[in-house]
C-alpha cells in the first residue's frame, strides 16, 4: 500500500494560528502606542507656554526708585597695624667688662632721653687719660726748654752778627715748631682717652621703648657689638592701608582726626591725627598707606592690629538708593525723556542693613531705574511701570564705600 501525503495535524495547526495572533497584537500594540505618543505632543506642543521675542520691542519696562535726601558724613573704618619708623640697634663703642646694667634696660621697659643704659669698666680708661695727661706735660717741658735755648741764641747772634737777620736754625726754629706738633699730639691723645672713658658709660639717645637687651653683669663686648634695640616713642604710629575710593572720600585726608583702639583691649578708643599719606599704590594689592600719629603711645604694641574708624567732611544733599539700582560698582541707569542715560555715581558709604547705599548728589533727570534691565544700553527706549516705594534712612554712621 502507497503511503499518503502527510497532512499537519489538528493541534499543530491550532499551534501556528496562535503564533500568528501573537504576532499581529503586538504590532498593533506598537502601533497604538506611537499614534498616542504623536498625540500627546501634539498637545503638549499646542499648551506649551511661548516665550516672546522682546528683540523686536520698542521699549520695555522698567521700576524707578524715589532717592532719599540726606545729609551724610562717610566715616571710612578700616584696620591698621602699629609700626615704629625708628628702631636703634644699641652696640658700644668701646670694649670691656660690664659692671652696670640699669634695670629699666629689659625687653618692654621704657627709657628717657638721658637715661644711663649699662657701664664698663673704667680703670684702663682712666690710665689712658693719665697718660695723656703725662705726655703733655713732658711736650710742654720739652718746648720751653727749647724755646729757653732760642732765646739765648738769639741774643748771641745778634751781638756777634749785629744787624744781620737771625738764622732759622741758630734760633731752633725747627726743633721749636716739632716740639710743638708734640705737645698738640699729646693734647689730642688725652682728649681721645678722655672720649674712650665717657663712652664706657651708654645712656639712651632718646624716649624710648627697650625691644630688646642682652646684656648682664661680667659680660665682655667689644665695639660695634649690638647688645639691643630700642624704639623711640615718637616715631611709633599707626599704618592704615586704603583704597582709592576710600582716599577719595577722605580727601583731603592730612590733618584728619581719627579713632583707634587696638584689638581686643575693650573701651580704650583713642585719637590719632593723620600726618602722611602713601606717594604710591602697593604694586600686589592696589592700597595706599594712610600714617597717623597717635595722641598716647602708651600700651600700644608694635605689630599690633587696631581698628580705625576716619569721618570726612558732611555731605549735604546725599542721596539714599536701593543696593539694586547700582549697575557695576559706581554707576546707575536714569530715564531721561523715556530713554535709558548711564550717570556716574560716587559711592559714599552703605547703611546698616545692607540693602540700600548712600550716593553723592547727581542728576537723576527723570528717575532712577531700581533694576536695571540685564542689557541695558544708553538711549534705549522704556516706559516707567511704577516707582518703587520710599524706604526710611536709618540714622547713625554707615561705613564708608569699600
Amino acid at each position: 500500500m502507497e503511503p499518503h501525503d502527510q497532512q499537519p495535524s489538528s493541534p499543530q495547526r491550532r499551534g501556528l494560528a496562535t503564533g500568528l495572533f501573537q504576532l499581529v497584537f503586538v504590532i498593533a500594540v506598537i502601533a497604538a502606542a506611537l499614534g498616542l505618543s504623536r498625540a500627546l505632543k501634539g498637545q503638549v506642543g499646542e499648551r506649551a507656554p511661548q516665550i516672546a521675542d522682546l528683540r523686536g520691542d520698542a521699549a520695555i519696562s522698567v521700576r524707578l526708585a524715589e532717592p532719599i535726601i540726606v545729609t551724610y558724613a562717610p566715616e571710612v573704618r578700616v584696620n591698621g597695624t602699629i609700626q615704629a619708623t625708628a628702631e636703634v640697634s644699641v652696640s658700644p663703642q668701646v670694649s670691656g667688662e660690664i659692671t652696670f646694667v640699669s634695670t629699666a634696660f629689659r625687653a618692654g621697659a621704657e627709657v628717657e632721653k638721658g637715661e644711663k643704659l649699662f657701664e664698663i669698666d673704667r680703670a684702663d680708661f682712666l690710665l689712658a687719660v693719665e697718660r695723656a695727661q703725662s705726655e703733655i706735660a713732658a711736650a710742654q717741658s720739652d718746648l720751653q726748654q727749647l724755646e729757653a735755648e732760642a732765646a739765648i741764641a738769639v741774643q748771641e747772634w745778634q751781638e756777634l752778627y749785629p744787624g744781620r737777620e737771625v738764622n732759622e736754625l741758630a734760633a731752633r726754629v725747627p726743633q721749636i715748631e716739632a716740639a710743638k706738633a708734640r705737645l698738640a699730639s699729646a693734647v689730642a691723645n688725652k682728649r681721645t682717652a678722655q672720649l674712650s672713658l665717657k663712652r664706657t658709660r651708654v645712656y639712651a639717645p632718646l624716649d624710648a621703648r627697650v625691644l630688646a637687651s642682652s646684656l648682664d653683669i661680667g659680660q665682655i663686648v667689644a665695639p660695634g657689638q649690638a647688645v639691643g634695640r630700642l624704639v623711640a616713642l615718637e616715631s611709633i604710629e599707626l599704618a592704615v592701608p586704603v583704597s582709592s575710593d576710600q582716599l577719595a572720600v577722605l580727601d583731603p585726608a592730612i590733618g584728619r582726626v581719627a579713632t583707634y583702639a587696638r584689638r581686643g583691649a575693650e573701651g580704650a578708643v583713642r585719637n590719632a591725627e593723620i600726618v602722611r599719606v602713601d606717594a604710591s599704590l602697593d604694586a600686589r594689592t592696589r592700597l595706599s598707606n594712610l600714617y597717623l600719629l597717635p595722641e598716647t603711645t602708651r600700651d600700644l604694641r608694635i605689630g599690633d592690629f587696631v581698628d580705625v574708624a576716619i569721618s570726612s567732611d558732611s555731605v549735604e544733599g546725599a542721596m539714599t538708593l536701593p543696593a539694586t539700582a547700582l549697575s557695576g560698582q559706581s554707576s546707575v541707569w536714569v530715564v531721561a525723556d523715556g530713554q535709558l542715560a548711564a550717570r556716574t555715581v560716587r559711592v559714599l558709604g552703605e547703611e546698616q542693613d545692607q540693602g540700600h547705599v548712600i550716593v553723592a548728589p547727581f542728576d537723576i533727570a527723570d528717575g532712577i531705574v531700581a533694576l536695571p534691565p540685564l542689557e541695558a544700553e544708553a538711549g534705549q527706549v522704556v516706559t516707567v511701570r511704577a516707582k518703587a516705594e520710599r524706604t526710611a534712612a536709618t540714622g547713625g554712621s554707615a561705613d564708608a564705600a569699600q
